[in-house]
């Protein structure tokens, strides 16, 4: 039996190893031969997702609203976009051998020009550009324009809202070929080449044309967080003690509604106030009841009264409040939103505890955070921006320039001129037109030096003497041989 078995299992293995041979051939090293893990059928993405408000474009109008109604997401969003957008872009001129530095400088300074010469403003097209981190891509389209010494120019580049983008043309390898856009208006397909777009995607986590963004994982804790909101305004307008409770003589009313005293209806308005204060129980400065003070009688024949009241309101309270459960909930579901968020160090100091060291500590892990999507965005301009420009133009692609933003982490003034004091001790002396000078007065909230300034100090640092009179500096002789002769006068 066992011998059988051992057997049928090594035909079994014998016949799997020789599916491989059966496809396998020889691959060109320029050949492409895999294929992209995203279903797309008809310009549509399969998606293998169970909440209906995460499929198709519905996903954005959710992420949407989780960024307009949940507050920690807002400010955490908000402050990202502004450190980004805080960066100071600049094309600078390409440079190595054999490298034109005139034109190449001419040809970056134009770069800026354009750069700067467009309907929507430089700041905002990467702030939009830079929600492909939240949202998973962000699409923005540019239009061309002439300008007046015959380049051409961009007009101006302009959002395509995700939620507005239905379809995805795609090759065989996943490549994206272009966009389908329905119009909000008309309902209108369009057709937008990939040529045409200025593109940024996080696709780390898939392959998907769409990407993955951060509001992808807070979709769940935002909910949750939104429902325990709402419980802790419910507590506050109930005072969250328990469930209000009614007494009253049910029957004795049916009594004389059986004796014909009063009707169903007399009943009915007779408890109505009572069941109007259970239904509408939140407080409001106004609200109160009036009842009769009358109680239980004994059934003798003396007819003795009790302390029990006939009509009688209270509260069911629960033995342990729920305030503290709900508000440690909500506090909870806030640190965790915004620890994907990477904007944790927003909530420091609003607890008991808390640290300078762990402040900077998270100022300096988000500050790497932003960084890392200036990356992505400095490869994207270049790609989709400044190769188009060159395209369109027809200049030399050696002549493109290289792309340089500003750093974001926050910098200390002192600090800095601090250590340029221990370099220049060490024996790196900083001379009078280090362009370190001027970035330092910026810090400071000075002007800056102006170059005829500098060209000043420079020439006074070479011959030593007073530039604004011409004359050089007087040696320790002459000023000593001076001061005799203005004695003896």
């Amino acid at each position: 039996m066992a011998n059988s078995m051992r057997k049928q299992l090594g035909r079994s293995l014998a016949s799997v190893s020789g599916l491989v041979p059966n496809i396998r051939r020889t691959v060109r090293p320029t050949e492409t031969v895999g294929r992209s893990g995203t279903a797309i059928y008809g310009g549509y993405i399969v998606e293998d997702e169970k909440n209906q408000k995460l499929t198709g474009t519905s996903k954005y109008r959710t992420y949407s609203n989780i960024l307009a109604n949940t507050a920690i997401v807002a400010a955490g969003v908000r402050y990202f976009i502004n450190l980004v957008a805080k960066a100071d872009w600049a094309f600078e001129a390409a440079q190595g051998e054999g490298i034109n530095e005139a034109e190449a400088q001419r040809l970056a300074d134009l770069a800026n020009e354009i750069k700067d010469d467009m309907e929507t403003p430089w700041v905002r097209v990467v702030k939009r550009a830079a929600m492909f981190h939240f949202y998973g891509y962000s699409l923005q389209e540019w239009t061309a324009k002439r300008r007046e010494d015959g380049v051409l120019g961009f007009l101006d580049v302009a959002p395509r809202p995700q939620v507005t983008i239905e379809r995805w043309d795609v090759d065989e390898t996943g490549k994206v070929l272009g966009v389908v856009q329905r119009d909000v208006q008309t309902q209108e397909e369009i057709y937008i080449p990939r040529a045409k777009m200025i593109y940024t995607i996080d696709d780390t986590l898939n392959d998907s044309p769409i990407g993955l963004g951060l509001f992808r994982h807070i979709v769940d804790s935002a909910e949750r967080l939104k429902r325990f909101e709402q419980l802790e305004a419910f507590g506050f307008e109930t005072d969250l003690h328990g469930m209000p409770v009614a007494r009253a003589p049910i029957a004795e009313l049916d009594a004389q509604v059986e004796s014909g005293e009063i009707t169903e209806q007399d009943k009915g308005k007779i408890l109505q106030p009572l069941r109007d204060f259970i239904t509408n129980r939140i407080k409001t400065p106004t609200r109160g009841m009036m009842l009769d003070s009358i109680t239980y009688q004994t059934i003798d024949e003396r007819g003795t009264p009790s302390n029990v009241p006939l009509w009688d309101l209270d509260v069911v309270q629960s033995e342990v409040g729920s305030f503290d459960e709900v508000a440690n909930a909500i506090e909870r579901l806030n640190r965790e939103i915004a620890r994907v968020l990477g904007v944790e160090g927003l909530l420091l100091g609003s607890g008991a505890v808390g640290s300078q060291a762990l402040a900077r500590d998270k100022s300096q892990s988000f500050d790497l955070i932003v960084e890392s999507v200036l990356i992505t965005l400095k490869q994207t301009i270049r790609q989709d921006y400044l190769t188009v420009l060159w395209s369109l133009n027809g200049w030399d692609f050696n002549l493109m320039p290289t792309i340089r933003t500003e750093a974001v982490q926050y910098r200390n003034a002192s600090e800095i001129t601090a250590a340029l004091r221990d370099l220049a001790t060490a024996g790196a002396v900083m001379q009078p037109d280090d362009p370190a000078i001027n970035e330092v007065r910026e810090l400071l909230g000075l002007s800056k030096q102006l170059m005829n300034d500098l060209d000043e100090l420079g020439a006074m640092a070479l011959t030593g003497g007073d530039v604004t009179t011409g004359q050089e500096a007087e040696t320790v002789e002459e000023v000593a041989q001076n001061g005799a002769n203005e004695g003896d006068e």
